[in-house]
């Protein structure tokens, strides 16, 4: 009875891994495993009772690693003109007649020690030896590649990227764009290969391992295949060869003190659109209890769709960013809590790859929340995917209309005139992917508009008429003479509470990204147009080389910048709304945006990520090392509370830095009587915005050879004002602008070894 019992046991679980899996390999690791698991729980508690003596074989422990097949090797190559022959994966096949060279084998990356021809598609292959299968523990193959590859060993396919299709056809392009990361100083990535694994595929004697390159267009600038396979070895023999320098042994993670996330595709891929079925368990046993890996599923136990995310971020780094919708089993959204989010379906899971505090995006939604206004809640997990350890993500709600989320008016096709049609919406300021709703794009606009809301397969033509239009009559505002008219105005069609806010939060974080990349706006029914919520900043607060991001004393809204619209910097030099800046900044800084505030909150977070980071950073070890866009310094900031204490210390000068300038905002200044100039000073000009004439004024605090000069967008000189030595003093000059057309101009003065450069804008 008890076998009986046993063999029905093996059954079932073997049952539930097969029922619609395809993937025999799958199956094949599952029926271990599900046999594993009964004589563990079953068997060995029985033969134990009846006095049996049986010895159980256990995974041995690693001695050392070596590498088996080095990049260099010589391989065996064909150009994906056509399918190669369907056996071409296996060791029988005959490839006496491709083409011969050393790995790696591509083009245009400067890794390439084959050069090819531009192709969409490369299959190459490269046979070695097993001397002895019981020394192997697990392998590691490290493949650089530019934009996808598929790898098998022995026909049996133990890793990609980037690709779908099985096998992908040789015409089939890359999913997205990915870049080498050796040319640029970094390593190969690294796909586990466990020992169960291994066991379906591996065999003593020859083997042949086999791969498939994909390029992302086929008029793709580059391609590269650099490819390593080392294998663990549990005794201290040495059959193989010595492993790269770079060579790091891989992290093997089992328990964290911060929420665990568990998500396995079985045997499905992920790509960008559309999202694949999957399951996702999350291990939290509460504050001050460890989670670890074989723990209940204690959070979420259930289906999830996932797919891939972002632009910059998918090429950047194989840590890959991921969107997520809680599902039933039948693909139906289902409203779940996740570690005390608000019910909802919609998640993302950001990678924080460059953000080496792994907190920016947080302390940025801090903020915006801690001035009043709805921003995404974050909490840090820990991601396990597919088997494989991939580092701390931040789990982020997702930006869409609800009560608990944004709250304004959910809308259905039905709403297409009247009051109905007028909101709500959600839209960004964004380069636009494939499928977007795009409703603006004109360059001189800055960014495409793209719709977030209603979603591109439920927005209406009326729907997307009205807020295309309301868009561009605010536009249109923001270009006339009136544009400041209380009733006219822009004050008629946006809520300026809204931008002045974003604004403070955008430069308090000097958020590289600012107003024309994943910059959003929303409108409720009967409402005007809003700015916010608050979205990405993982290249803010002193993190990026863009838009010279590591300056103290800078705006970003002061910095030519074609991604933004030009309303911003109408807005930005309209007195009156820079007056109501300036008194909200000195509101704001007296209570939730004091320096110590704001410190308090980020110590807290990073003592709460102390042993999470650690394991991200030996999976990802770019700590000291420089990364996309990383500022100068990067090599010595080589652990992870420098990396914290350098983004703190930046923050604290800028704050104190706007503090400065914002606390002399006033009209009033133009009106004040001129103290003895002890300094050289070129004050804003005014009226700013003007039609059709400004005064520009500065002081000199010694007599020095002056110019003063206006510039065009394109850096061009239209006017000199002054090229002459002028005496101690203040001085003004006025520009009338008739015949000049609308738009941005700078204007610079020279004076001795002083020199400043400001913005003015000319309205018609």
């Amino acid at each position: 009875m008890l076998f009986h019992y046993l063999l029905m046991r093996i059954s079932k679980l073997v049952h539930k891994y097969n029922v619609n899996n395809t993937n025999t390999n799958k199956n094949r690791r599952f029926m271990m495993v599900a046999i594993k698991s009964c004589i563990r729980f079953i068997l060995v508690p029985v033969l134990s009772l009846i006095g049996c003596q049986f010895a159980f074989a256990q995974e041995g422990t690693i001695n050392h690693w070596e590498s088996v097949i080095y990049a260099n090797d010589t391989w065996h190559y064909f150009v994906g003109i056509s399918e190669p022959s369907s056996d071409w994966k296996t060791v029988a096949f005959d490839d006496t007649n491709w083409l011969k060279g050393t790995g790696g084998i591509g083009y245009s990356d400067g890794d390439d020690n084959t050069v090819i021809d531009p192709c969409i598609s490369l299959y190459m292959r490269i046979k070695f030896t097993i001397y002895d299968l019981s020394k192997i523990e697990r392998a590691i193959l490290h493949v650089d590649y530019d934009d996808s590859f598929v790898a098998y060993l022995n026909n049996v396919e133990v890793a990609r990227a980037n690709v779908s299709g099985n096998p992908p056809a040789y015409n089939q392009l890359a999913d997205g764009n990915h870049e080498a990361q050796v040319p640029g100083g970094g390593n190969p990535t690294a796909f586990m290969i466990e020992k169960n694994d291994l066991l379906n595929c591996l065999q003593e004697n020859e083997n042949v391992l086999a791969l498939q390159i994909h390029n992302v267009d086929a008029n793709s600038s580059d391609m590269s295949s650099t490819t390593y396979f080392s294998v663990a070895i549990n005794d201290d023999s040495h059959q193989y060869r010595e492993i790269p320098g770079w060579f790091a042994a891989p992290f093997d993670f089992s328990s964290s003190d911060i929420p665990i996330m568990v998500i396995d595709m079985e045997g499905r891929q992920i790509v960008d659109e559309p999202k694949t079925m999957g399951r996702m368990g999350i291990i939290n046993n509460g504050e001050g209890q460890r989670n670890t890996l074989g723990d209940t599923f204690n959070e979420y136990d259930g289906w999830i769709g996932i797919e891939y995310r972002g632009n910059a971020s998918m090429g950047i780094s194989d840590k890959k960013p991921f969107t997520f919708e809680t599902r039933h089993e039948d693909g139906a959204d289902t409203n779940v809590v996740l570690l005390g989010l608000p019910r909802e379906n919609d998640f993302i899971l950001r990678a924080a790859y460059i953000d080496k505090t792994l907190m920016r995006d947080a302390l940025a939604y801090h903020m915006s929340r801690k001035i009043g206004h709805w921003a995404p809640r974050t909490r840090h997990v820990e991601l396990v995917l597919n088997g494989n350890y991939e580092g701390t993500y931040v789990l982020v709600e997702k930006i869409k209309p609800d009560d608990d989320r944004l709250d304004i008016v959910r809308m259905d096709t039905s709403d297409i005139s009247g009051e109905a049609v007028t909101g709500g919406y959600i839209w960004s300021v964004q380069q636009p992917d494939g499928n977007d709703v795009v409703f603006l794009s004109d360059q001189s606009e800055g960014n495409s508009r793209v719709l977030k809301y209603p979603k591109p397969d439920e927005v209406t033509p009326e729907q997307f008429d009205y807020i295309r239009q309301y868009e561009e009559s605010f536009r249109i505002v923001m270009r006339s003479p009136d544009y400041n008219d209380p009733a006219t105005g822009y004050p008629a069609y946006i809520e300026p509470s809204t931008f002045i806010e974003e604004i403070i939060v955008q430069e308090a974080t000097s958020n590289s990204d600012a107003y024309g990349w994943s910059s959003y706006f929303y409108k409720d029914r009967n409402k005007k147009m809003c700015s916010g919520p608050a979205w990405d900043f993982d290249q803010g607060l002193c993190n990026s080389t863009y838009n010279d991001g590591d300056q103290i004393g800078e705006f970003i809204i002061e910095k030519p910048d074609g991604a933004r619209p030009f309303f911003w910097d109408v807005l930005w030099e309209d007195s009156d709304f820079k007056l109501e800046l300036k008194k909200k900044w000195n509101a704001y800084r007296q209570g939730p945006l004091k320096t110590d505030a704001l410190f308090a909150y980020i110590d807290s977070v990073a003592n709460y990520l102390n042993e999470a980071q650690q394991h991200n950073f030996s999976r990802w070890p770019i700590l000291g090392q420089e990364v996309w866009r990383s500022l100068p310094g990067a090599a010595d900031r080589d652990t992870y509370q420098k990396e914290v204490d350098y983004m703190k210390n930046w923050l604290s000068a800028h704050l104190t830095w706007m503090d400065q300038q914002l606390y002399y905002v006033d009209t009033a200044v133009y009106n004040s009587p001129s103290p003895t100039p002890t300094d050289f000073i070129l004050q804003q000009n005014y009226p700013n915005p003007f039609n059709p004439a400004t005064t520009i004024t500065y002081q000199l605090p010694k007599s020095t050879n002056v110019e003063l000069s206006i510039y065009n967008l394109a850096g061009q000189k239209l006017k000199v004002f002054v090229s002459e030595n002028q005496q101690v003093g203040k001085h003004q000059v006025q520009w009338d602008a008739t015949g000049y057309p609308s738009g941005i101009y700078y204007y610079m003065i020279t004076a001795g070894d002083f020199s400043q450069v400001k913005k003015m804008v000319l309205v018609r």
